[in-house]
C-alpha cells in the first residue's frame, strides 16, 4: 500500500447541519461532495478516517466520543473500518496509526477534511516526520484558521508538500 487517503475530522461537530456555522463557516455540503469523490478514487483499504475525541475534561473544541457531535455526517462515504482517533491535533500522536502506516510501508498520504489550519496541518507535519510524502487536496480541505494555514504553507512547501486541486 504505497498511497493512502486521510479523511480528517469529518464529524458532525465540524461539518454537520447542526454545527456552529459562525465558527465553521465553510460550505460543508460542497466539501463533503468533493471529499466523497476523492474517497471513490481509492480502494476501501486505502481510506483512513481520523476522528477527534475530547479526553477527560480537556479537549477544547473536540466532541466527546459516543455523542452525536462525534459521529460522521450521513452524507459522508464511509467505505472502511480504518478509523483512528486522536485527542491532539496530530493524528500521529496515536502510536497505533504510525505503527500501521510503517507496517504497510505507506509512502504517500493525501489529506482531505478539516481544519486546514490545525488538524490537517499538524497531522501532515507528523507524516513528514515519519518520512512520508504529503499531498494536500485544497478543494477538499475546509479551513477556519486561515492565518495558521497560510503561515504553515510555506514551511510545508519547503518540506516538499504537494498542493493539488481535484
Amino acid at each position: 500500500m504505497d498511497k493512502v487517503l486521510f479523511v480528517v475530522d469529518m464529524q458532525e461537530m465540524y461539518v454537520g447541519r447542526g454545527r456552529d456555522k459562525t465558527t465553521y463557516s465553510y460550505d460543508a455540503d460542497a466539501l463533503i461532495d468533493a471529499i466523497n469523490k476523492r474517497i471513490s478514487a481509492y480502494k476501501a483499504e486505502e481510506v483512513f478516517y481520523i476522528v477527534s475525541y475530547k479526553k477527560g475534561l480537556l479537549g477544547g473544541g473536540m466532541p466527546k466520543e459516543g455523542t452525536p457531535a462525534a459521529s460522521f455526517p450521513a452524507k459522508l462515504k464511509v467505505v472502511s473500518k480504518n478509523i483512528y482517533s486522536k485527542s491532539k491535533p496530530d493524528a500521529f500522536s496515536n502510536v497505533a496509526l504510525e505503527d500501521f502506516m510503517r507496517a504497510r510501508n505507506v509512502k504517500e498520504i493525501e489529506f482531505v477534511g478539516v481544519d486546514g489550519g490545525i488538524s490537517v496541518i499538524n497531522t501532515a507535519i507528523g507524516a513528514i516526520e515519519c518520512g512520508m510524502k504529503v499531498v494536500f487536496n485544497e478543494e477538499c480541505i475546509g479551513t477556519v484558521f486561515k492565518d495558521k494555514a497560510n503561515k504553515c504553507r510555506e514551511k510545508l512547501k519547503k518540506n516538499k508538500v504537494t498542493y493539488i486541486h481535484s
